[in-house]
């Protein structure tokens, strides 16, 4: 399958918020070539399609991504973002202890 067809795919399963296609998308052609059709799209479909995996599938895929892609995407808060390093003593730590 060429990238644009995986793309294309991705697309469409990103606007049904599918995320068990998601997941079998990944699966099915490994987090190499799901990066490198993700990468065809804009920042914040990457984000979107991210978004929708679990975390250890999400930075498997974000090491895949290209560097200027993974750069681009830091304004939307995805790959650098300090809210992604909880810190002891942020207010969302602190609200989880108090729960």
């Amino acid at each position: 399958m060429s990238y644009k067809i995986l793309y294309i795919s991705l697309r469409r399963l990103i606007g049904e918020r599918d995320v068990a296609g998601l997941r079998s998308r990944l699966l099915q052609h490994g987090p190499v070539l799901f990066a490198h059709a993700l990468a065809l799209g804009s920042p914040r479909v990457v984000a979107d399609a991210l978004s929708l995996l679990p975390i250890s599938e999400r930075i498997t895929v974000l090491r895949h991504l290209p560097h200027p892609l993974r750069d681009a995407m830091k304004p939307l808060c995805i790959g650098g973002s300090q809210r992604l390093h909880l810190q002891p003593w942020s207010p969302s730590v602190l609200a989880l202890r108090r729960a």
